[in-house]
């Protein structure tokens, strides 16, 4: 079975001459013209039937072209984006009213069948993917579309999934933005990020779990709003302490990963608000720290390297937030104070 595949980066895209890159962009218009404007009324089934056969062209036109020439050269290309986000969310959401199906159903329709042309699923992906290199305006058309709630939502399915090839980087790229944060935190999505983090899953489907990582690291250094702080203000670092602690199957190896992702995200936040460092200090983050450290016995390599990382990344920790730390306790006399003193070296 051919799976979700080479949707990192640009669609690859044959060069074309620069005859057929206009002749393409004035079939691409008149089709988008045709949609728009009906002779006659035109069902929902031909509405999507039409924006099908826009989609090859459209990543024939700006396949290689700079991201900057789309607006210029189509100038309805946020209706469009509009257009192409509605079809995908709605195709999503087709496949994902049967729950017990819903994951395998959405990569069917997602993968590559028989050519990339004639895969509807796989146009849609690379389209987004393409679209999402354009800037803020297109960005905001598909969070308008809630195309950054529904992928999320897809990629928490997939956990379940069976081996599969790279996780896509769609969800990054549009999370550079702001309002993709903004959109998940008010569908109550981005929750779902912290426990896709966080939650056990079968070593071949590692991917999902990294690629939701990567997607929070891009949220914490691009879409820290104040609405979205106060989000996952309410429990998002307590459901990530909760599951480390709570699951049995993880390895310390995987529980030093898990953490090292929160880390970051925590160091992030620090330089907006030091209100993320406090939940997770509330929700008895450092505690379970302590006793991970404390209690793991460190018989196998695994264990002792996984220690080690652990032990680096807490003094890192520490350093993060708006505060400057100082010596508690004495002020005059203290060993440190006195003239010479050398911290002894640790046995």
């Amino acid at each position: 079975m051919n799976m979700v595949k080479r949707i990192m980066g640009r669609p690859r895209q044959e060069e074309c001459s620069p005859q057929d890159n206009a002749l393409g962009l004035m079939h691409l218009r008149r089709l988008f013209s045709e949609l728009c404007h009906p002779p006659r009324h035109m069902t929902q089934k031909e509405q999507e039937e039409k924006l099908y056969m826009m989609l090859p062209v459209f990543n024939r036109v700006f396949g290689n072209a700079p991201p900057s020439s789309m607006m210029e050269k189509f100038s309805d290309l946020l209706q469009f984006t509009t257009q192409v986000s509605r079809l995908m969310v709605t195709e999503i959401r087709r496949r994902a009213s049967n729950k017990s199906t819903a994951s395998r159903a959405i990569v069917q329709f997602l993968e590559v069948n028989q050519s990339e042309e004639a895969s509807r699923g796989w146009m849609l992906l690379t389209t987004i993917n393409l679209l999402a290199s354009s800037g803020q305006k297109t960005v905001d058309c598909m969070t308008t579309m809630s195309v950054p709630s529904t992928l999320v939502k897809c990629l928490y399915l997939f956990f379940d999934l069976p081996h599969m090839a790279e996780a896509p980087a769609i969800l990054v790229k549009l999370c550079t933005f702001v309002s993709p944060a903004e959109e998940l935190a008010q569908k109550d999505d981005l929750q779902l990020l912290f426990s896709a983090i966080t939650s056990w899953c079968p070593p071949h489907n590692l991917p999902w779990r990294r690629s939701a990582g990567e997607v929070l690291t891009t949220i914490s250094r691009h879409g820290l709003g104040v609405n979205v702080v106060k989000y996952i203000h309410k429990e998002c670092l307590s459901t990530c302490v909760q599951n480390m602690q709570q699951s049995d199957d993880l390895s310390p190896l995987e529980i030093v990963e898990m953490f090292a992702g929160l880390s970051c995200f925590l160091k992030d936040s620090s330089d907006v608000s030091q209100t993320l460092l406090d939940d997770f200090r509330m929700c008895q983050g450092y505690a379970f720290l302590c006793d991970l450290m404390l209690l793991e016995q460190a018989k196998e390599d695994e264990s002792k390297d996984a220690l080690k990382d652990l032990v680096n990344l807490v003094t890192c920790l520490c350093t993060y937030g708006v505060t400057e730390l100082k010596p508690a306790g004495l002020t005059t006399g203290a060993p440190f104070l006195l003239p010479g003193f050398v911290l002894p070296q640790p046995s």
